[in-house]
């Protein structure tokens, strides 16, 4: 008997403060805290704005060395590559399902196998179809690594406010949608090891400064290859990408600023 495919999903859940990921109904989340390791005080960088931190998710390097300062996207001097490009290059199935346009630079040109993009961020149903679409594409083939942006949580804290009542709604919401790209995982007998976090926090109706709600993110491993606990060393949003390669079996790019979190990892 066949065991359960192996994939490394990625879920990125944009502006959401670990205290406020707390606060919500989170059945999704708290299941993958219990069965996983986790911090809730792991740090992004500056400035704290999607696109900087996003590419410093994937790429492995802080701004400076990546040189994207706004959500405008520049290409870089002195390349980088994505964790996605290394899978693509390895012969990895890669896939990305993102609902913000500005995200599509986090990789190479032909390094996804699927890129699904809808704009649609600004409302809770903009998340639920990219959870409805990623599902489906799993559904229909597998892939090695796949990358899940759910975008409405910080497009809610920019109009009613972070840690607001619609705020607080919103990463429930998002917690429904990653609970489906999961049961569509167990339908197809694919048994994930997930990473989510955020690429920043948000204090009143912005964020992007060096402040404590801004800044800290919450860092979540659960699956197989994890050793479940609280991490109590620093985690730094771009220790992702080497950590992700990883659990991926890559070796990490000799560019990559990020450290493999081996603390969060079972010894092979």
């Amino acid at each position: 008997m066949a065991g359960k495919q192996k994939m490394v999903l990625l879920v990125s859940v944009d502006g959401m403060r670990p205290d406020g990921m707390m606060e919500a109904d989170t059945p999704t989340i708290d299941a993958l805290i219990a069965n996983g390791a986790y911090t809730l005080a792991a740090r992004t960088v500056m400035p704290s704005v999607t696109l900087p931190c996003h590419t410093s998710m994937l790429r492995g390097v802080d701004v400076p060395r990546h040189g994207v300062t706004s959500n405008t996207f520049a290409p870089l001097a002195r390349p980088v590559p994505s964790v996605i490009d290394v899978a693509h290059r390895a012969g990895r199935r890669t896939g990305f399902f993102y609902n913000w346009g500005e995200l599509r630079d986090l990789c190479e040109p032909g390094s996804l196998d699927v890129a699904y993009f809808r704009q649609d961020a600004h409302r809770p149903e903009g998340d639920q179809h990219i959870a409805a679409a990623a599902s489906a594409h799993l559904k229909e083939q597998a892939f090695d690594f796949l990358f899940v942006y759910l975008g409405y949580t910080d497009e809610c804290g920019h109009e009613k406010g972070w840690m607001s009542k619609a705020y607080i709604d919103a990463i429930g919401n998002a917690d429904l949608c990653i609970g489906q790209v999961l049961a569509a995982c167990a339908e197809v007998d694919i048994d994930p090891t997930v990473l989510l976090l955020s690429d920043h926090g948000g204090h009143g109706q912005s964020h992007g400064t060096d402040c404590a709600e801004d800044i800290t993110i919450p860092w979540i491993l659960s699956g197989p290859g994890v050793k479940p606990g609280e991490l109590h060393s620093e985690v730094r949003i771009f220790d992702t990408c080497t950590t992700l390669a990883a659990l991926l079996d890559l070796p990490a790019d000799r560019t990559w600023e990020g450290r493999i979190v081996t603390e969060a990892l079972l010894q092979k």
